[in-house]
């Protein structure tokens, strides 16, 4: 698979070649096509990745990166201790508050909504990719959506028959309920935002509300909250429904019940019914699947590396969205 994806991210590959860079930590899912972007990264500056031991890190990935990389290290505090972050979820940037060593943070460019709104509490120079039209609508709404349906099919499950919630109507969300719909898939849309409910209506979605779920085979959450599923909820579900997440928050469903592990998904019992969670919460498309596409992920971080290189030369205050001209120079790269 390594070589594969090697082969495919022709932007990451070429845009390495044209930047100048300083030392970065990075924390991305460890995959297959984030393993490629810090391999071509090490070519050019000192990189220090944090990874997390869960099910989104893909093994053969990390080991690829080891055999490829000539000087490998994770070390968590190295990575924290970096002037410039890549960041997915704030991950780095929270540590880096945790452990006091905030100040020392020159500059984020951070990948996720999530991460973005953590950071607009923080006084740190930052570029939010999240808004870009590459990452917001390339990624988000359509090369997420893909990711979703490769995790489900995973469960050997026939969809087009299926009632499906999405729970979060941003843009994974709506990538998510359209490609669903495109399936033959009954899709029910949870949201509290008044503008994105009418959204999901003009789109010609059913909007419901929590105890709708109780109608839905399956579940999925893209909300990027904690706790959005929990025992609160339970009512809600559906004898036999499945439930899995599509945000970078991993507690986004959550329950203080015991399971029974039947390999990649825990099955629960309550009263007189039972439900079932995927890869303990995880994110489904990462965790069970492969991930977003390669062609998809390629154009992301070519325009992130882009970013890096921006917030390390350009002087500004703050976290702004991702500068047109990044995006327009990496949409130049695929004529």
């Amino acid at each position: 698979m390594m070589d594969w994806v090697y082969e495919k991210m022709r932007l990451v590959k070429k845009v390495c070649k044209e930047v100048e860079l300083e030392s970065v930590a990075v924390f991305l899912p460890m995959e297959y096509k984030s393993a490629v972007l810090i391999n071509e990264l090490s070519k050019v500056t000192d990189v220090y990745p944090f990874v997390v031991d869960d099910p989104t890190t893909k093994k053969d990935a990390l080991e690829w990166l080891k055999a490829n990389v000539d000087v490998f290290e994770l070390d968590e505090l190295k990575s924290v201790d970096a002037n410039y972050f890549l960041d997915c979820a704030a991950v780095l940037t929270r540590k880096a508050r945790r452990l006091g060593m905030l100040d020392r943070v020159k500059g984020v460019v951070e990948l996720t909504k999530t991460g973005v709104e953590i950071l607009k509490n923080f006084k740190i120079k930052a570029i939010s990719i999240d808004n870009s039209t590459i990452k917001g609508m390339g990624e988000n709404i359509y090369g997420t959506a893909l990711g979703l349906i490769d995790g489900l099919l995973r469960l050997n499950l026939y969809l087009p028959d299926k009632t499906i919630a999405i729970v979060g109507f941003g843009r994974v969300g709506e990538g998510c309920a359209k490609i669903l719909k495109s399936l033959g898939c009954r899709v029910l849309i949870v949201e509290k935002d008044k503008e994105r409910k009418f959204i999901a209506r003009m789109q010609g979605f059913e909007v419901v509300e929590m105890d709708g779920l109780i109608n839905a085979d399956i579940v999925i959450t893209c909300v990027g909250a904690k706790e959005v599923i929990n025992d609160k909820t339970i009512d809600f579900i559906k004898n036999g429904a499945i439930l899995c997440n599509m945000s970078a928050v991993r507690d986004e469903i959550k329950f203080s019940l015991k399971p029974t592990n039947l390999g990649f998904v825990d099955k629960y019992e309550v009263a007189s019914k039972h439900f079932y969670v995927v890869v303990e919460g995880y994110a489904i498309n990462l965790a069970l699947g492969y991930g977003t596409a390669i062609e998809v992920m390629d154009r992301t971080f070519a325009a992130a590396i882009y970013a890096l290189e921006y917030v390390m030369k350009k002087d500004f205050d703050g976290l702004i969205a991702l500068p047109n001209e990044i995006e327009r120079r990496v949409l130049e790269l695929e004529d």
